[in-house]
């Protein structure tokens, strides 16, 4: 299935230098593993928001260029107003036809995590975000959060990690979804505290797992449904 990618760079002063860099090698080599059925967009975040454009583009030669050379033009300066980045990434209309994957590179230097996680969780639709935490001291707690909120997974990028093998590892994991939309139905089963409600998509070489509780005793049938 085609996919939409949205990537959202941290252009704060704390991103600067070897932090940013590495972010933007990630989101390079993720640009030349796209197909031409798939659509992209950039966008970047310091004290406000701004993108490549005011929608995701195909993947043609000549938009790839072109994110390229826009992504090449970003620095690290100013606060991190990452609410704002959020809102532009989430905030486009959704191509059905399309797995939308947004992939967030910054370190994570902030302090309203509560707030920020509010926002994904109110705003994610039909998005599955995908958290890259950058340089030597990454906020974990936000990182993690927002890929468990966003039906996604967390990666670490160092300032000594190849960038390019880091992205290459989450493009093999996105590229090969076995089910999507997943649906249980525990027929005649009591069944309690189910986690997470929202189920997240199979993909392969990455088990999806539920935990909960039931009561009662007998035989049921489950099914399990997805696209």
């Amino acid at each position: 299935k085609p996919m939409e990618m949205i990537f959202v760079l941290d252009c704060s002063g704390s991103m600067g230098g070897k932090p940013i860099e590495q972010a933007k090698k990630a989101i390079e080599r993720a640009l030349k593993h796209l197909q031409p059925d798939d659509t992209f967009q950039v966008i970047r975040f310091s004290n406000d928001a701004s993108q490549l454009g005011p929608q995701p583009l195909p993947a043609t030669k000549a938009n790839v260029r072109r994110g390229l050379e826009y992504l090449g033009s970003l620095e690290g300066e100013g606060g991190t107003m990452m609410i704002e980045g959020i809102k532009a990434a989430l905030d486009f209309k959704h191509d059905d036809r399309r797995l939308r994957f947004v992939s967030f590179m910054t370190d994570g230097y902030i302090g309203n995590e509560a707030e920020i996680l509010a926002e994904v969780h109110k705003r994610l639709k039909a998005s599955r975000i995908f958290s890259f935490g950058v340089g030597q001291a990454p906020n974990r707690f936000l990182l993690d959060r927002m890929a468990q909120v966003g039906q996604g997974a967390v990666a670490y990028l160092s300032l000594n990690d190849d960038a390019g093998e880091v992205m290459d590892r989450f493009f093999e994991r996105i590229s090969h979804p076995a089910m999507t939309d997943l649906e249980v139905d525990w027929g005649d089963m009591k069944v309690a505290e189910v986690y997470p409600q929202r189920i997240r998509d199979l993909f392969v070489g990455r088990p999806t797992i539920l935990t909960g509780r039931f009561s009662g005793s007998g035989e049921s049938e489950v099914r399990v449904r997805g696209r």
